[in-house]
């Protein structure tokens, strides 16, 4: 078959590889960025979303793929990090064509990254990428949709984190707000009602997302997107898009737990993390928090994939936590800079 696509290789510190990518004919344009094989080879999910502008999109798979990274390295997992993004009308632009380009651009890559499923692309998608490439995870028949297990993983780490700040609470009697109701954010709704868990409030840009929540659980209460982040609860869980935790947002949020799936939460990475701490806010790191769907597929590529040792595996999330909180109480140093400063030498 004549190659249809360009890989435009970009210079950029701190990565070992940044490409533009572009197949004009199927209407495919994004970025891949490799940032660590270190501890092998580097495995994150493509995101498909319309994007404002390129440099969007590129600040974000940068973003993405280092924190693939650091997630893969809190985990003990021998991957590195990587991340795409696909610039593109979710509704508009699928089809047979695309996903199998985007299929042969990844097999041009020889392993140094593997993908996955991430926002907008499901698992219909990741079989249509398979056609083209062995070098894909979360197929049906293997692992699987990874969701699940993400949202197993963000449980155990609220319920790490929970302990921390409400030590003498019963799970069931705190109120939650969940920002972003997709598949993590359903799945990790799921588990908390599971635990007794009735105090709800959710917000998601799509109104088909909240009526699947609301259907199948009724006495869940949705608000305006705008008004989540400041509402009364317990517990705050980002499951949607990162940068919304920042010195603009932290005045008005109530919550103290903060845990959720977004990958990189705050806005300023380096000096916000701190003021939320010093506010009395315990934010769980994100790529601690949201590791089990990684953990999920990267047992697909062992051969390994086991439920119930899937779960056992998953749980130590919380343990690894709690670890990390003993420190921080010792320190002072608030969880996100403190576990950064712990994992990076495996990773960098």
């Amino acid at each position: 078959m004549q190659q249809t696509y360009s890989l435009q290789r970009l210079s950029i510190d701190g990565y070992e590889h940044v490409y533009y990518m572009l197949d004009a004919t199927v209407g495919l344009e994004g970025y891949i960025a490799i940032h660590s094989t270190k501890r092998g080879p580097a495995l994150g999910g493509t995101r498909l979303w319309s994007y404002a502008s390129k440099e969007d999109a590129l600040t974000d798979v940068l973003r993405l793929a280092k924190g693939m990274s650091y997630k893969a390295a809190a985990a003990d997992l021998p991957l590195g990090g990587g991340k795409a993004v696909l610039i593109g009308n979710p509704n508009t632009i699928k089809s047979d064509a695309y996903f199998e380009a985007y299929g042969r651009i990844i097999d041009a890559l020889k392993g140094r990254y593997i993908t996955a499923k991430d926002m907008n692309i499901n698992t219909d998608d990741i079989q249509r990428i398979a056609r083209q490439t062995t070098h894909v995870v979360g197929r049906e028949g293997k692992s699987g949709n990874p969701s699940p297990w993400t949202a197993l993983g963000v449980f155990h780490a609220c319920v790490a984190t929970i302990r921390e700040v409400f030590p003498t609470r019963e799970l069931s009697s705190l109120s939650f707000a969940i920002q972003g109701v997709g598949e993590t954010g359903f799945h990790l709704i799921q588990q908390l009602v599971a635990h007794g868990v009735t105090s709800i409030l959710i917000s998601d840009i799509n109104p088909d997302k909240l009526q699947r929540v609301l259907t199948q659980f009724p006495f869940i209460h949705v608000v305006d997107d705008s008004k989540l982040l400041a509402a009364h609860v317990d517990v705050l869980c980002p499951c949607a898009f990162g940068g919304i935790l920042s010195h603009h947002s932290l005045p008005s949020i109530q919550a103290k737990v903060i845990v959720g799936s977004a990958n990189n939460v705050f806005l300023d990475s380096e000096h916000d993390p701190q003021r939320f701490h010093d506010a009395g806010i315990w934010v769980a790191p994100d790529y601690m928090a949201n590791a089990g769907g990684l953990i999920n597929v990267y047992y697909e590529l062992e051969n390994k994939h086991d439920e119930s040792f899937l779960k056992t595996t998953i749980q130590r999330i919380a343990d690894r936590l709690t670890n990390l909180y003993q420190r921080v109480k010792q320190s002072g140093i608030n969880p996100f800079t403190l576990s950064l400063s712990l994992t990076q030498s495996f990773v960098e």
